[in-house]
C-alpha cells in the first residue's frame, strides 16, 4: 500500500516524524482497516517512488537462500535476511535488530534494502516482525504466493528458535 510519500521525504522534512509509529497511529490503523476491507490481513507500506518501507506495527523481513559450490565439490546454502533500509524514514525495529544479532551468530548473512515490491515476491520467505506478534509469515502479497509453504514453514521455525534464544 502506497504510504503517499517518496523514500527521501524523511530527509527533506524531518518534522514529519515518519519514523515514529506511535505518532502515525491513526494512519496506520486506517490502513489496516482498508486492507481488511480488501480481504488482506495486514499491510506492507511502500513509498510513492516504489520502495518497500514497513508494516503499520511491524518491520518487514525477507529471506533468500542460495545454493553455491563449497570449493570442494560439494554445495552449501547461503542464508540471507534482508530488511528495508533505514534512511527512508522508517523506525528501526527492535525485534528485527535482535533477530539479526541471533541470525548472524547462526551464520546468516544480513542486509538492508533498498527493496522494491518485486523483491518481496521473489523472496523465499517474507515476515512481518514485531515485539507483540513476533515473526508472522506473509503467505501472499496481492494474491501472489510467497516462496513455497514447506520452505517458509522451515525458515519460520528456524528463525523462531533463534528468536526464542535471545536473552
Amino acid at each position: 500500500m502506497d504510504r503517499g510519500y517518496d523514500s527521501d521525504v524523511a530527509e527533506r522534512a524531518p518534522w514529519l516524524l515518519l519514523g515514529a509509529k506511535t505518532l502515525s497511529y491513526a494512519v496506520n490503523m486506517a490502513a489496516l482497516r482498508h486492507a481488511r476491507k480488501q480481504g488482506a490481513d495486514d499491510v506492507i507500506f511502500t513509498s510513492s517512488d516504489g520502495r518497500v518501507l514497513e508494516g503499520p506495527t511491524s518491520t518487514v523481513l525477507l529471506a533468500h537462500l542460495e545454493t553455491t559450490g563449497d570449493g570442494e565439490g560439494g554445495t552449501r546454502i547461503i542464508r540471507r535476511l534482508i530488511t528495508p533500509q533505514l534512511d527512508s524514514g522508517i523506525l528501526p525495529g527492535t525485534s528485527q535488530g535482535a533477530l539479526f544479532t541471533a541470525a548472524k551468530a547462526a551464520g546468516w548473512e544480513l542486509g538492508y534494502g533498498p527493496l522494491e515490491p518485486q523483491d518481496l515476491l521473489d523472496a523465499d520467505a517474507v515476515w512481518l516482525i514485531s515485539s507483540i506478534r513476533l515473526l508472522a509469515p506473509v503467505n501472499h502479497i496481492d494474491g501472489k504466493e510467497i516462496g513455497t509453504p514447506a520452505l517458509q514453514k522451515q525458515l519460520t521455525a528456524e528463525l523462531n528458535a533463534l528468536y526464542a534464544g535471545i536473552q
